[in-house]
């Protein structure tokens, strides 16, 4: 049984990929978790073939990983870089993360209902407990994180499903040329706005990517 390793994006849980989920069932699932809202969960990588599959910064963290067993990295709402720079026009400007950050010390639930509600949740609902400074920690990492340098060494293995209404900017074009690209209406949510379409498109993935 092929197994899929998820990572989810800022503001969210490993909960995030449970409707995704229940239409791959054919699959082993590992479900990292970044404890925005509890404990952190990081399993160990999969000592077998796997593939990766990451959402919004989860996909960006995952471009970093070295992992002998992976067979390629599906991103969905993905990202290489998603700050602001001069050869990065499509970018959020750095100091919109910075101010996040900021308010996160004093109302952290705000921040949080205003980020979801932007990325296409009509009425959030958000955990009971937040833990704002993990929160910070993963802006902060995402501000400084440009992994288009990494794009090359996974020539043939990178695959995107991104949306061109994406309400975040530096998703709207998946990973550019370097990825197997897939454009899909439905913002920025994909895994939980569009599950079937997502598993039907993932699945296609892995059929049709030859061995290494």
């Amino acid at each position: 049984m092929m197994t899929l390793h998820f990572l989810h994006g800022w503001g969210y849980d490993a909960s995030f990929w449970t409707p995704l989920r229940q239409h791959l069932p054919e699959f082993r699932h590992v479900c990292a978790d970044a404890g925005y809202f509890g404990a952190a969960t990081r399993p160990d990588l999969p000592e077998t073939p796997f593939w990766a599959v990451g959402h919004s910064a989860g996909a960006c963290s995952l471009l970093a990983l070295e992992a002998p067993h992976c067979l390629g990295l599906i991103s969905i709402n993905g990202f290489a870089r998603f700050t602001r720079d001069e050869d990065f026009p499509d970018g959020v400007p750095e100091r919109i993360l910075h101010r996040m950050i900021r308010q996160l010390d004093r109302q952290p639930r705000d921040v949080l209902h205003q980020f979801r509600q932007m990325c296409g949740e009509t009425d959030p609902v958000l955990p009971t407990t937040l833990d704002h400074e993990a929160l910070k920690t993963g802006l902060a990492a995402l501000a400084g994180m440009d992994h288009r340098p990494l794009l090359p060494r996974w020539e043939g293995r990178l695959h995107s499903l991104h949306s061109p209404d994406d309400p975040l900017s530096p998703a709207r074009n998946g990973l550019g040329p370097a990825a197997n690209g897939i454009s899909l209406p439905g913002g920025h949510l994909l895994p939980l706005t569009h599950p079937q379409d997502c598993a039907i498109l993932l699945r296609r993935i892995i059929r049709d990517t030859p061995p290494a």
